[in-house]
């Protein structure tokens, strides 16, 4: 399944100001003529210079803006418009509520397994069996996340270390070392104190990955692997779909790949 939709909406809202405006622009289904646009086409109607389209087309997964509309024209083909439930309301009554909250669950799941590319997943579970040590990093709300993952290692008989406590996390991140792999997970991917501890571990030569919003946060930049999740700002100002809940899904589609390969290290020993 194409995640051409998925990471256009995730640059809706998270993107910077060209790649919100070209985002807005593919999204916008009255601009259908825009489906034969050249780059400097493309780039006269959404209001940015040509060379963001293509830096656009690049920060997408794709080599040039040829290989990019080839697979935004086939995106759009499959598309299909779907009578949706609505977001919910306070005039809804309790079946509306239920049912609108679970299709927005649904959706919300869907997008950000659609985000997870088998590759880095492939690549993260791997850096996780090869390193001596995880140390995880969490602040606010996002210690749910990383509390719930420290406990999930420690059952599979992983050396790892965490602790809510923001300044037993600064410790942990001047202790670090080249053999260690840190996991960041942040909703935000732009606080200061988070940041400078992903700073102080790429000083410290460690591997670093960020179960962060699809999109080029700060936290995003800093770290080696990003494992992403789909992000609507509009359901989460709602407070239905939090994002621990999304952060926890792609987590754990990881650690059963995880699994796997230490199942596998086992039986050849064995």
């Amino acid at each position: 399944m194409s995640t051409m939709r998925v990471k256009l909406e995730c640059l809706l809202t998270r993107g910077k100001g060209t790649e919100q405006r070209i985002a807005s622009f593919l999204l916008d289904s009255s601009h259908m003529s825009h489906l034969a646009m050249n780059v400097a086409e493309l780039a006269q109607a959404a209001g940015v210079s040509s060379a963001s389209v293509i830096r656009f087309a690049r920060q997408m997964g794709y080599r040039g803006y040829p290989e990019f509309k080839v697979d935004y024209l086939s995106d759009e083909k499959q598309h299909r418009i779907k009578n949706e439930y609505s977001n919910p309301t306070y005039y809804d009554d309790t079946n509306q509520i239920i049912t609108k909250s679970g299709q927005m669950f649904t959706v919300a799941i869907e997008k950000s397994l659609e985000l997870l590319e088998p590759k880095i997943v492939d690549r993260i579970a791997q850096q996780m069996v090869a390193a001596k040590r995880v140390v995880l990093l969490g602040i606010g709300s996002s210690t749910i996340v990383a509390n719930d993952i420290f406990h999930k290692l420690i059952n599979a008989n992983k050396d790892v270390l965490f602790s809510p406590d923001l300044y037993m996390q600064l410790s942990y991140s001047v202790n670090l070392n080249a053999h260690d792999l840190v996991i960041a997970v942040t909703a935000t991917g732009n606080k200061p104190d988070m940041n400078g501890m992903l700073k102080t571990a790429k000083q410290k030569g460690c591997t670093i990955v960020a179960i962060t919003r699809f999109g080029q946060d700060e936290s995003a930049r800093l770290a080696d692997i990003v494992l992403p999740y789909f992000y609507d700002e509009q359901t989460s100002q709602l407070g239905i779909i939090t994002p621990q809940i999304l952060q926890m899904v792609v987590f754990d589609t990881l650690f059963f790949k995880y699994l796997t390969l230490v199942n596998q290290d086992i039986n050849n020993v064995s």
